[in-house]
């Protein structure tokens, strides 16, 4: 598996930056590629995104949820991907940790992974962060 972690700190408290974390259908404010999202129960999710140019659908859970500390989810079907947000007080800020794991199955998509998706999914990560922080500050 890959995995792709970013740090930022925004200045923001603890509890409004896991309030819009927690809010799964209002990422699409700020994450990149993110087309729709739509829960599915109270922890389920459906997902339709643009990656690496490419449409891609798949459902996800939440699988811990600590209030102001940490939020982590797993894909379930085609794509498969784990990640969490890890918030930290930070004074008058919050550090934000977002990590991600994941597999592209078969020997050419691994290939693809390192040519082409890693890279584009780190600088996602970044854009998705900085969105997050003009929404925050």
């Amino acid at each position: 598996m890959a995995r792709i972690e970013k740090t930022s700190q925004v200045k923001a408290p603890v509890e409004k930056v896991f309030a819009l974390c927690s809010d799964i259908e209002g990422y699409t404010k700020f994450m990149q590629g993110a087309k729709e999202i739509k829960m599915t129960g109270d922890k389920t999710a459906h997902w339709t995104m643009e990656m690496a140019g490419r449409a891609m659908e798949f459902d996800t859970e939440m699988t811990e949820n600590i209030e102001n500390e940490k939020i982590a989810w797993k894909s379930m079907g085609d794509f498969v991907a784990a990640g969490s947000w890890s918030l930290k007080p930070a004074g008058q800020a919050t550090e934000i940790e977002m990590v991600m794991d994941y597999d592209i199955p078969g020997v050419l998509g691994k290939l693809f992974d390192k040519i082409k998706i890693s890279k584009e999914m780190e600088k996602n990560m970044e854009s998705s962060l900085e969105r997050m922080k003009k929404i925050l500050e």
